[in-house]
């Protein structure tokens, strides 16, 4: 809190200032975590829409452009991709400047700048919104909590949607909630509607707000008015999808199906949990309570309990607190049931924003028991500065942290729980290292792979000079070189026993805490036979990022 006769800052000043700090770091470090699965998935497809719009202007509407443009990337809407698209042709002259061109001609690092200024609005959203409500301190620990959780801040260096349902989920309640409680509602809440069909056009999970808006306002409003304005804020976010959904416009019922149909109608992914891999939709009713709990700082989690406990007190005087917590159960209790879950929080990441409000609202209750004293203040600020200590020791490797409830990532893996995410720990770092050892014409190979032409996407410009181009997994069986992934519920068993069969050599590795994340193997041409396994491995940890 500001001194005595120091004027506290307004929310939306606090939230600027946020999210330029959030977004300057972000932008800093988006070259840390290797190219994911994903990114060329959802970059490619935005550069083609920004390329074509370039080109045929007006004609990028018609039905055949449509056609041709969507029919392979209909599995999402477009709004993600098209901000992925915009970024990366906005920003590939300056990649290419500093860091030379992309040989893959995807330029994901420049696409990567879109969802770090997402990140940053979120942020600067969250901070506004937490100020607003509960003062100062509940705005700054708010953000601070954010850029504190690792899984979060590293999800925003990615080229790929999450980060932006993120931010346009987030936005689309607070709007809603806003509208509700404003002088006006009838237009403010066509004017959230249009924030809902945002999120809409960003990923799917945005259809499961209605319930939240609509339960919000029968709380505040009478039945007839709060169904009424629930009503006008629905057909204005639909209205918005359809529009800016091109690929609906024709065989809209066919393809309206086919969209509802994307979340069940589609291959299983596997899941490595407490030492057995698992289908996405068997996996256990508490998958996502686990997760919630174990990938947020300590102290974050028990300032979020401080804040449910405030929150329930002063239920009377201040529900938002409580819809807060039903966004946050909503996404928890769905992906409780059948509904397919994986890749950690991955898919309930919209649930943590809201948490970070609810911890601020803890931290604020706080700082009114012990900021009054010089000794408190400090006290409180070093321990909410300490709770950046995972952002910033597992970066790059984000996606990999597990707080102390878990034993961190190295109590992961004992407890048999995935410890890497998708490929993220096939970083340059291991990639240059791969570029000084590689001869030319020598065949790499990285596992696991998912898709044909991951291993081509992965392909870094100093490998071609090498003449090499990354290979998919098929070739791993034979490969001079193995660039692997310690992702244990996709690495296939012919994989592991060729690196257990004693002929190659663990020349690098990426770890965190102990645990081997991705390792760079040489196989001679001439070994053969079994034999024990060399391990010449150079850990890279202390490497420059």
């Amino acid at each position: 809190m500001p001194p005595d006769g120091v004027r506290p800052p307004s929310p939306r000043r606090l939230g600027l200032v946020a999210a330029l700090i959030a977004g300057a770091i972000t932008l800093a470090t988006l070259r840390g975590p290797g190219l994911t699965i994903d990114e060329p998935l959802d970059v490619r497809p935005g550069r083609d829409y920004v390329a074509l719009l370039a080109r045929a202007g007006f004609g990028f509407f018609d039905r055949a452009n449509v056609d041709r443009l969507f029919r392979d990337n209909a599995e999402h809407p477009p709004l993600g991709r098209w901000l992925l698209g915009i970024a990366s042709k906005t920003f590939e002259l300056f990649e290419a400047w500093l860091f030379g061109p992309d040989p893959t001609g995807l330029y994901v690092l420049s696409g990567r700048v879109a969802p770090a200024l997402a990140f940053a609005a979120l942020v600067g959203l969250v901070a506004a919104e937490a100020t607003r409500r509960w003062g100062t301190a509940a705005g700054v620990a708010s953000a601070w909590s954010l850029v504190a959780m690792p899984r979060v801040f590293a999800h925003a260096h990615l080229g790929a949607l999450d980060t932006f349902i993120t931010f346009f989920w987030t936005l689309a309640l607070l709007a809603a909630a806003r509208a509700i409680d404003s002088r006006r509602p009838a237009l403010a809440m066509i004017g959230a509607g249009l924030f809902w069909g945002l999120a809409l056009l960003t990923k799917i999970h945005a259809w499961f707000l209605p319930p939240l808006v609509l339960g919000w306002a029968l709380l505040r409003l009478k039945p007839a008015r709060a169904v009424g304005l629930a009503s006008g804020w629905f057909v204005a976010g639909v209205a918005t999808f359809l529009l800016g959904w091109p690929w609906l416009w024709h065989d809209t019922f066919a393809r309206w199906s086919a969209y509802w149909g994307t979340g069940v109608n589609r291959a299983s992914i596997q899941v490595l949990y407490f030492g057995r891999i698992w289908k996405d939709v068997d996996l256990p009713w508490h998958y996502p309570w686990f997760y919630f709990a174990v990938t947020t700082p300590v102290l974050l989690q028990a300032c979020g309990g401080l804040g449910l406990v405030r929150g329930w007190k002063g239920r009377r005087e201040d529900p938002f607190p409580a819809l807060l917590v039903a966004s946050i159960a909503l996404f928890l209790v769905l992906f409780s049931t059948r509904a397919p879950v994986y890749d950690g929080e991955r898919l309930f990441l919209p649930a943590f924003p809201a948490w970070a409000m609810l911890i601020g609202l803890g931290a604020s209750r706080a700082w009114e028991r012990w900021g009054g004293r010089r000794a408190g203040r400090v006290a409180m600020a070093a321990l909410m500065l300490g709770q950046g200590f995972g952002t910033t020791s597992m970066h790059p490797f984000g996606l990999s942290y597990y707080n102390m409830l878990a034993g961190g990532l190295a109590g992961a893996d004992r407890l048999g729980l995935e410890t890497t995410y998708w490929g993220d720990a096939v970083d340059r770092v291991l990639l240059d290292e791969l570029a000084r050892r590689v001869k030319p014409g020598e065949v790499v190979a990285l596992a696991p792979t998912l898709y044909p032409g991951q291993g081509v996407a992965t392909t870094t410009a100093p490998l071609v000079r090498r003449d090499v181009v990354i290979q998919d997994e098929p070739a791993a069986a034979t490969a001079d070189w193995l660039l692997v992934s310690r992702r244990r519920a996709y690495l296939p068993a012919a994989v592991l026993a060729r690196l257990a069969s004693g002929r190659g050599e663990r020349v690098a590795s990426r770890s965190r805490q102990g645990v081997i994340l991705s390792e760079l193997w040489k196989f001679p041409k001439d070994a053969t036979g079994p034999g024990r396994a060399r391990d010449g491995r150079e850990d890279l940890r202390a490497r420059p990022l």
